[in-house]
């Protein structure tokens, strides 16, 4: 779509500078040509401009008109060039802005959730904790441990979020383009370290 679109531009670009170059263009010269010094007319004979410029769509002047509509075309194609480069460049510009925006905003409400649930976690984590030590219980005990697992997930994950830069990001869903955060290898580094810090604790 965006590629037709840039197509039919550079099409009415190319067709605009022809008509100005045969209409505009080549008329102008023919007038001042037989306007300059060489020619020893009046300059403010008016009968003489309408009749040159008449002259200049006459069928014996089809040629030159070609070659300035020609002219006109390529101006008009270089033109529209630097016009579709130049609104390339705005929209890639607006479009990093956007994303730079989007991140920063990002950023903040993952600093302000990871605040609230670190909190909330930590209360769970150390509670769990605290009662594995107290509860003899082997069932209850390994329900625990998954519950202490879990909060040191949920821990990683605050973690990875809130260094999104590091993280690197793969394709969803590619038709739409839309992009997800890949944590899976970030959770796995961040829940082996902790589990080498509790091996070396114990040690």
């Amino acid at each position: 779509m965006a590629t037709a679109v840039r197509l039919s531009k550079m099409v009415w670009f190319t067709l605009g500078g022809m008509l100005v170059g045969y209409l505009l263009v080549h008329p102008f010269a023919m007038l001042a040509y037989i306007l300059g010094p060489q020619h020893p007319h009046t300059p403010w004979d008016f009968s003489l401009w309408g009749y040159q410029l008449r002259f200049s769509f006459s069928t014996d002047m089809l040629a030159m008109g070609a070659a300035f509509a020609l002219m006109g075309g390529m101006a008009g194609s270089f033109l529209g060039a630097w016009h579709l480069q130049k609104e390339r460049l705005t929209a890639e510009r607006l479009e990093s802005q956007r994303r730079l925006t989007a991140l920063e905003t990002l950023r903040d409400l993952m600093v302000t959730l990871a605040h609230y649930i670190r909190n909330a976690n930590m209360v769970i984590g150390g509670f769990s904790a605290r009662l594995r030590k107290q509860i003899p219980d082997p069932v209850l005990q390994d329900q625990l441990s998954r519950i202490q697992q879990a909060a040191q997930e949920i821990e990683a994950v605050i973690a990875s979020l809130e260094s999104l830069d590091k993280i690197d990001r793969s394709s969803y869903i590619s038709s739409w383009e839309t992009r997800m955060i890949d944590l899976k290898q970030e959770l796995e580094t961040r829940l082996k370290a902790t589990d080498v810090n509790k091996e070396n604790r114990a040690s």
